[in-house]
């Protein structure tokens, strides 16, 4: 397969903005970033650096390439995006953490309908991507969003994709659950597997993955306005 763009472009977003100081970050700096778009779906990345839990005394480690992912979505299709820029309590585990705050912020004030959360699963998974929908509850009744996904990985040639599997994206409070159980709106959690997010080993995996959640965006952009 032949890298259709440059994937140098990525490579720069996760040095300059998330690998800082080791994914720490500038401290001092706001929690996170928030990126305006023209159409109403958001593309967060919660674990773009390190994040805490109030039980560990070091900080779990980062996602790597999920914070660019989300930036370059934002760029192509014009999607919402929001990401981590330095270490805070972890969104995918507390309510009640600046991160969920402005996710609530940013879908209340933009109307939007759906929120797609992503996250970066080890190379030794199984899987290439595990879609956590809280068993079909979190797309809020339309199993469509849904559907569509699993159809662009098919399209992208994108195999070993699962559902609810190991990530169901519900045992805890996730964004996902927080999207869906708290704001009413739909979200899908991608659990993506780093074979798929490294694009100085494999940049045509990087692309193909990048090329089809823009076709999501794109396709699905019709049917939340």
């Amino acid at each position: 397969m032949t890298v259709r763009w440059d994937v140098r472009p990525a490579y720069e977003i996760e040095q300059k903005i998330f690998a800082v100081n080791n994914y720490y970050g500038v401290e001092g700096t706001t929690s996170y970033e928030i990126l305006s778009g023209r159409i109403p779906l958001l593309v967060s990345a919660p674990h773009a650096v390190k994040h805490r839990r109030a039980a560990n005394t070091e900080p779990k480690e980062q996602d790597e390439y999920t914070g660019t992912i989300a930036r370059l979505l934002n760029e192509i299709t014009g999607c919402y995006a929001m990401h981590a820029t330095c270490p805070d309590l972890d969104p995918n585990f507390y309510d009640d953490c600046a991160y969920k705050g402005g996710v609530r912020r940013i879908v209340e004030e933009n109307d939007i309908k759906l929120v797609l959360d992503i996250h970066g699963a080890t190379r030794w998974r199984a899987f290439n991507v595990d879609i956590g929908s809280c068993h079909g509850k979190s797309v809020q009744h339309n199993p469509e969003l849904l559907d569509l996904l699993l159809e662009e990985f098919r399209n992208h040639g994108i195999a070993n994709v699962v559902v609810d599997d190991t990530f169901p994206g519900c045992g805890q409070p996730t964004v996902t659950r927080y999207v869906s159980a708290i704001l009413n709106r739909a979200a899908l959690q991608l659990e993506i597997n780093k074979k798929l997010r490294d694009p100085e080993k494999d940049p045509e995996s990087f692309v193909v993955l990048v090329e089809c959640l823009a076709s999501y965006i794109r396709k699905v952009a019709g049917l939340i306005k």
